[in-house]
């Protein structure tokens, strides 16, 4: 996965992690989308741990993994 930001506050201009030499594989700080999510909902002010309830009353969360990547906040 490559993921390009700019803008909204976040710390651009760098590489995060490191990928094998052919850039197929992640080799350090494996990271999805979920991550990314996490970043962009902080800068919003949105609370990444908010949960909703769908229409049986099931709880449904915004994300499953809230951790946001530290170095684009």
């Amino acid at each position: 996965m490559r993921v390009l930001m700019a803008g909204g506050g976040l710390k651009t201009g760098q590489v995060i992690g490191e990928t094998d030499r052919l850039a197929q594989e992640a080799t350090e700080r494996k990271m999805d989308l979920q991550h990314v999510f996490a970043a962009v909902y902080r800068q919003l002010g949105i609370d990444a741990a908010t949960t909703l309830m769908d229409p049986n009353g099931r709880p449904q969360y915004l994300l499953d993994r809230r951790e946001p990547i530290p170095e684009l906040i």
